[in-house]
């Protein structure tokens, strides 16, 4: 499991995303490697209370698990200071976690909202979970987008908790899913 951690910058955010992009490029990283909490919709409140102050303006937080975020302040630190970006706060995520809901009238999308959940990355577990299935409206059969009762009806609602890369790809796959709303990341 590889530990994470939030780096908080002083900056502007384009110079920032300009400055990762060349850093994560020139040690051949993936992409997805160092993500911006505001690409994740990371929970501004969420962080620990001396840097809810420090994500007004200006500042911006990088996620990155723990080699790449070292090295990633360091750079900053050495370079960042010519483009006006400073390393404001670097420190260790213990857990991450988000709500979500969706009600889905069609079987093929329930059935693949189930699939991203009964294939939770190691440490994930739920905290909140709930799922219901309605199918008591027999005569409704028709074009579903029509009609005023819908078929089948599958609502799902939760929570899940644990590592901030599991977090992450749970987070990823359920936002593919059109019908499903997420709330803001939550990291502690």
């Amino acid at each position: 499991m590889s530990h994470w951690y939030t780096v908080v910058v002083e900056g502007p955010e384009r110079d920032l995303r300009a400055f990762v992009s060349g850093f994560v490029a020139n040690r051949g990283l993936d992409p997805a490697t160092v993500v911006f909490g505001d690409d994740v919709g990371l929970e501004r409140a969420s962080l620990v209370e001396r840097l809810r102050t420090l994500l007004g303006g200006g500042h911006h937080a990088v996620l990155a698990p723990g080699t790449v975020a070292d090295a990633l302040v360091e750079a900053l630190e050495l370079g960042g200071a010519a483009l006006g970006l400073r390393v404001a706060d670097h420190h260790p995520v213990a857990s991450a976690s988000f709500r979500f809901a969706a009600e889905v009238f069609s079987r093929d999308v329930s059935s693949a909202i189930r699939a991203i959940l009964k294939a939770l990355p190691a440490g994930v577990r739920f905290e909140e979970h709930a799922e219901s299935e309605d199918e008591s409206h027999t005569g409704a059969k028709g074009v579903e987008l029509y009609t005023p009762v819908h078929h089948y009806a599958y609502r799902v609602k939760g929570k899940p908790v644990g590592p901030l890369g599991g977090i992450l790809e749970v987070r990823r796959r359920l936002g593919e899913v059109e019908a499903v709303a997420l709330e803001p990341l939550h990291v502690a």
